[in-house]
């Protein structure tokens, strides 16, 4: 039965917020595998892997401009806060539910792999189709952002000029903050929610023709290629070619990649794994604090306060990573396997 126009919004409303809890899960497993290296070790590695979390990032930013450009709220609470291991679930029409953990872990093989699967393009999954608070309506990340597209062209299509409403003064832009590839562009129509979405779509499963010309205009650019194909890099160890198949393995030059050269942190922690008064437990709790700030401070930016992006991100993530570092060369108390800690990232009061 087809859905009622009331319907439609109701779902691009939950498919929004969705889509912005998703891109804000990612950006801890990301950031935690990255941090765990132990510098100047797999340079290219970490490099490819900062990439992708700060195109995250802009992500969550493009889909807070789509909610506010519809006259929805960005929220960004304890609830929408993600909780690990986050089972990441995705369903989609005949296909087999395709299910897995995403952990706080390691850079290790089977952390990139896990990368890999998040990301994986459309055109990869076969006759499959994130148990954690999301669940995406689609086989691929990439599919469910061109859902929510569909449902906004339904919408503008049958109300025209009922749908962007939203406050112009909510919009965040490059001018606030931002540094990587792509950048925030402010929505005001269908066509620029649609650029939005679509950016986040290219940059995420960077699906690109299978042909050897249209491989080669991204696979020469800086990071050019999709976060799915940057992880297969680091995966097999390998650099993509003009000549290579999207669909197959790279061969181009090598790239060092040293399991070993990473700090052995506890893999999904929690605040109560470590002793009271520990110096694990004080620098986990300061990461939390600092955490909690700065998730409300990035609602504050994308609810009416534009300009506090750029503390947020300038400061909020900076601070972040300094202290993630302090604790993950602490041991843990007690810890028979000789782990040392690792940021729990859990909402603070």
């Amino acid at each position: 039965m087809a859905m009622s126009i009331d319907e439609k919004r109701a779902a691009l409303s939950a498919g929004l917020q969705t889509a912005l809890e998703l891109e804000l899960a990612t950006i801890p497993a990301y950031l935690v595998a990255l941090l765990s290296i132990k510098l100047p070790q797999n340079r290219d590695a970490a490099e490819r892997i900062r990439s992708v979390a700060i195109e995250e990032m802009l992500h969550l930013a493009l889909v807070a401009n789509v909610i506010n450009a519809v006259g929805g709220t960005v929220r960004i609470d304890r609830n929408a806060n993600p909780v690990y291991p986050l089972v990441l679930k995705f369903n989609g029409k005949a296909f087999a539910d395709r299910r897995f953990p995403v952990p706080l872990a390691a850079f290790s093989p089977n952390t990139i792999k896990t990368f890999m699967e998040i990301e994986k393009p459309a055109s990869m999954i076969a006759a499959v189709a994130l148990g954690g608070k999301i669940d995406v309506p689609a086989p691929t990340i990439g599919q469910f952002y061109d859902d929510l597209i569909k449902l906004l062209e339904e919408i503008e299509a049958e109300a025209p000029g009922s749908l962007f409403v939203g406050d112009p003064a909510r919009q965040l832009d490059s001018d606030y903050y931002w540094a990587g590839g792509g950048q925030v562009t402010p929505v005001t129509d269908l066509a620029s929610a649609k650029a939005a979405l679509t950016q986040a779509i290219t940059q995420g499963e960077g699906s690109w023709p299978a042909t050897p010309a249209g491989f080669a205009e991204d696979v020469v650019r800086p990071f050019g290629i999709g976060h799915y194909y940057r992880f297969a890099e680091i995966h097999f160890g390998k650099h993509f070619t003009p000549a290579d198949d999207p669909a197959g393995k790279p061969t181009g030059p090598a790239i060092e990649i040293d399991y070993a050269k990473v700090y052995p942190i506890l893999e999904n922690a929690k605040a109560a794994d470590y002793t009271v008064g520990s110096r694990a437990a004080e620098l986990n709790h300061l990461f939390n604090i600092r955490y909690t700030t700065m998730l409300r401070q990035l609602e504050d930016a994308m609810t009416g306060s534009p300009k506090v992006l750029f503390t947020a991100i300038m400061h909020g993530m900076h601070g972040l990573t300094s202290v993630a570092r302090k604790l993950m060369a602490t041991p843990v108390d007690g810890d028979e396997q000789g782990r040392t800690g690792c940021p729990t990232f859990e909402w603070t009061q």
